[in-house]
């Protein structure tokens, strides 16, 4: 009796462990695909791939085989020279919660346009 009750704690230990390691390997994934989606736009710019827009562009972009909404923000820098771009990535089908919770968010500069 004593055996079974050992055996039933440690399964019930084990099968939480399990649980808690499968969420975090999901929210590490995820937010791994979003870092890289934020550095490819910011990459994109700097290479002049893309021109940077004066206000806040959001586009849907297809990663991973996901949606994913990409928030993209450039204003001026301190140095004149450069423009502060913010790159905002979020998993969510909404474009309001979209706007509000962002599982990456990378800041960078690139050289302005004269």
């Amino acid at each position: 009796m004593v055996a079974l009750a050992i055996f039933a704690t440690a399964s019930i230990a084990l099968y939480s462990a399990v649980q808690h390691i499968t969420r975090n390997s999901a929210g590490l994934s995820e937010r791994t695909q979003a870092l890289w989606i934020a550095d490819n736009r910011l990459n994109e710019l700097r290479a002049g791939m893309l021109a940077p827009g004066k206000e806040r562009q959001e586009q849907r972009v297809e990663f991973g085989g996901r949606q994913w909404w990409l928030l993209t923000d450039s204003e001026p820098a301190p140095d004149s020279r450069l423009l502060k771009v913010s790159v905002r990535v979020s998993p969510l089908a909404s474009l309001d919660d979209a706007r509000q919770y962002s599982r990456a968010h990378l800041v960078g500069f690139i050289e302005a346009q004269p």
